[in-house]
C-alpha cells in the first residue's frame, strides 16, 4: 500500500508539471516589444515559458526583477539608464539572443546560472556590480562578443569560452586577475586586456597559437608566460611594465608581434634575436611610455639606454625600392600616354574645326547686283561709264508677254518707213557726252520686214493708226517694266496672223535701230 502511495504521488507530481508547461502560453506581443514598468509588468512575464520579442525597462522601471519561470526569449534584453534597478535574475533562463545592461548605478546582483545559449553579453557602466554568476555550465552555440567595461568586477572566472569576432576586457578597477581557458586565439577573433589598474595576473599558458589578435597593455602585471606559444599568425601587442616575458616554444611569426616595456627585457629580445625568426617583430626595452626623448638630454638618468631590436624578411627593403621604382616608371609612362592622347585629340578637334568653317563659307555668285554696289565700271575700247546705282537691269531684258491684238477691231498695217521713236531721258540709262549733245544717226537704214505694205486707209484707220503709233512706243517702254498680258491695253487692232508677225517684226526692228544709234 505504502509503495502504491507514493507512485501515485510521483505520478500526480508528473502531471502538474506537464499541466503547468501546457497551461502556459507563449508570450508574443504584435508590437514585438514588451516593457517593463511596474512589478505587475514583472509578475505577467513570469508567466511566460518562452517569449517572442524584445524586453526593455523603463528609466523609471522596478527595483527588482526577476524571470524565474521564463526559459527563453527569442529577442533582445536591454536595460539602459535605469535609475532604481538593483537586481536581474532568473534560475530558468536558458537563452537569450543578446544581453546588454548599461549605466546602471545601482545595480549590485547579476544571477543568471542556467544561461547557455547566447551570443552577445556587454556589461558597461556598473559602479556598484562586483559579483556576478552568468553561464556555469555548458555553453552552446558560438558567443561572439563579450565586453565588461567599467565595472566594480573583481573576478571573471566564469568567461570560460572562446569568442568568435571580440573580447574585451578595459576599465575595470577590482579586476585582479584573468585567465585565457583555451588554447588558440582564431583568426577574426580578438582579445584586449587593456587598463585593468589592478589586474595584475594574467594567465596565458594554455596558448599554442594566436592567429587572431591579442592586445595587453595598460595593466599592472609584471609577467608573461607564454610556455606553449609556437605560432603567431596574427598580431601581438605586449606594451607595460614587464619584468619578464617567456615565449621559449616560438618558432614562428607569420604576423606580427610588438613588445614594449618599461623595464629590462633584453633577455626576450636577445631571445628572439637568436631564433632568425623569418616574420617581423619589434622588441624595445627600458623605454619611457609618455615621455618626450628631446627634454632628456642633459640630465643625469640613472635608467639603461632604451635598446630596440627590429627585424624583418631580408628582402623587404628591396621589394620596396623595387616597388617603388616599378610605380614611378608606370606612372611615367601613365603620364607620357595622357599627354600623347590629349594631343591626338587637340589636333584631330582643330582640324575638324577648320572643315567645318570652310564648309560654312558661301560662294558668291558670279552676278553682279547694282543694287550692293555702289557704282560699277565698265572696261569697254569707250571712255569708262558709271552706271547708276539706281539703274536697273531690267531695262534690258526682253518682254516676258508680248502683246496680243484684240480680236474686236479691223487689222491695221503700219507704215514701211516708221520713223524710230524718240525715247525718254528714264528709258536708256547710260549714254556718253556726244550722245548728250547730238544723237548719232543709225549706220544703216530701219528694215522693214516683207508684207507690211502701205495701203490707203479710212478716216477712221487713220485714227487708230495714230493711236499705234503713240501705244508703239509705250511698247518700247515695256522692256523696263513689264506687265502681264492680261493688263495690256488694246494698242494695236488686228486679226489675222501676218499682222501680228509684221507688227513683232517692226518692233523688234525699231529696237535694234535704236540700240544702234545709241552706241
Amino acid at each position: 500500500m505504502t509503495y502504491f502511495c507514493r507512485a501515485s504521488l510521483v505520478w500526480l507530481v508528473v502531471l502538474l508539471v506537464v499541466w503547468r508547461v501546457e497551461s502556459t502560453t507563449d508570450c508574443a506581443p504584435s508590437s514585438k516589444l514588451f516593457t517593463i514598468k511596474t512589478p505587475q509588468d514583472v509578475a505577467d512575464l513570469s508567466e511566460c515559458v518562452t517569449f517572442t520579442g524584445n524586453i526593455v525597462v523603463a528609466a523609471d522601471g522596478p527595483e527588482d526583477i526577476s524571470l524565474d519561470s521564463l526559459w527563453q526569449i527569442s529577442g533582445n534584453i536591454d536595460i539602459e539608464n535605469v535609475a532604481n534597478l538593483r537586481s536581474l535574475s532568473s534560475k530558468s533562463l536558458e537563452s537569450v539572443t543578446s544581453l546588454t545592461l548599461n549605466n546602471l548605478p545601482l545595480l549590485e546582483e547579476l544571477t543568471l546560472p542556467a544561461l547557455k545559449n547566447f551570443s552577445s553579453l556587454k556589461l558597461f557602466v556598473l559602479p556598484k556590480l562586483d559579483e556576478c554568476e552568468i553561464a556555469t555550465g555548458a555553453v552552446e552555440g558560438e558567443i561572439q562578443e563579450i565586453s565588461v567595461y567599467n565595472t566594480s568586477l573583481k573576478s571573471l572566472d566564469w568567461v570560460t569560452w572562446p569568442v568568435g569576432a571580440s573580447l574585451n576586457i578595459s576599465a575595470n578597477g577590482n579586476l585582479a586577475s584573468f585567465k585565457i581557458s583555451y588554447n588558440s586565439i582564431n583568426a577574426g577573433s580578438a582579445i584586449t586586456l587593456s587598463s585593468n589598474p589592478s589586474l595584475d595576473d594574467i594567465d596565458v599558458s594554455l596558448l599554442s597559437g594566436i592567429y587572431g589578435g591579442l592586445d595587453v597593455s595598460g595593466n599592472n602585471v609584471g609577467t608573461l608566460s607564454f610556455t606553449k606559444l609556437e605560432s603567431i599568425g596574427g598580431f601581438v601587442q605586449l606594451s607595460g611594465d614587464y619584468t619578464n616575458i617567456s615565449m621559449p616554444a616560438l618558432n614562428q611569426i607569420n604576423g606580427a608581434l610588438s613588445v614594449e616595456s618599461t623595464s629590462d627585457i633584453e633577455t626576450l629580445c636577445n631571445s628572439l634575436k637568436e631564433k632568425k625568426l623569418a616574420g617581423h617583430y619589434d622588441c624595445t626595452t627600458n623605454t619611457q611610455i609618455g615621455s618626450d626623448p628631446s627634454q632628456s638630454g642633459g640630465s643625469n638618468s640613472t635608467s639603461a639606454a632604451p635598446t630596440t631590436i627590429s627585424t624583418a624578411p631580408s628582402d623587404a627593403s628591396d621589394t620596396s625600392s623595387n616597388s617603388q621604382e616599378k610605380a614611378a616608371i608606370g606612372g611615367a609612362i601613365a603620364g607620357i600616354s595622357l599627354c600623347a592622347l590629349v594631343g591626338v585629340f587637340v589636333w584631330f578637334y582643330h582640324r575638324r574645326r577648320i572643315r567645318k568653317q570652310v564648309k560654312e563659307i558661301t560662294p558668291r555668285s558670279k552676278g553682279i547686283d547694282i543694287d550692293e554696289a555702289d557704282s560699277i565700271e565698265l572696261t569697254s575700247p569707250a571712255p569708262s561709264y558709271r552706271a547708276s546705282r539706281r539703274a536697273s537691269l531690267k531695262e534690258l531684258e526682253s518682254p516676258t508677254v508680248w502683246p496680243e491684238m484684240a480680236a474686236d477691231i479691223p487689222p491695221q498695217e503700219l507704215p514701211a518707213a516708221w520713223p524710230p521713236p524718240e525715247m525718254d531721258g528714264d528709258a536708256v540709262s547710260v549714254r556718253t557726252a556726244s550722245s548728250r549733245r547730238k544723237r548719232r544717226k543709225p549706220d544703216r537704214e530701219p528694215r522693214v520686214s516683207a508684207g507690211c505694205e502701205e495701203k490707203p486707209m479710212s478716216e477712221p484707220q487713220q485714227h487708230n493708226s495714230i493711236k499705234a503709233k503713240k501705244s508703239s512706243r509705250e511698247l518700247v517702254l515695256l522692256r523696263r517694266n513689264p506687265i502681264p498680258a492680261s493688263g495690256i491695253p488694246n494698242l494695236v487692232t488686228a486679226s489675222t496672223l501676218d499682222t501680228k508677225n509684221c507688227i513683232r517684226n517692226h518692233l523688234r526692228t525699231t529696237l535694234v535701230n535704236t540700240t544702234h544709234s545709241l552706241h
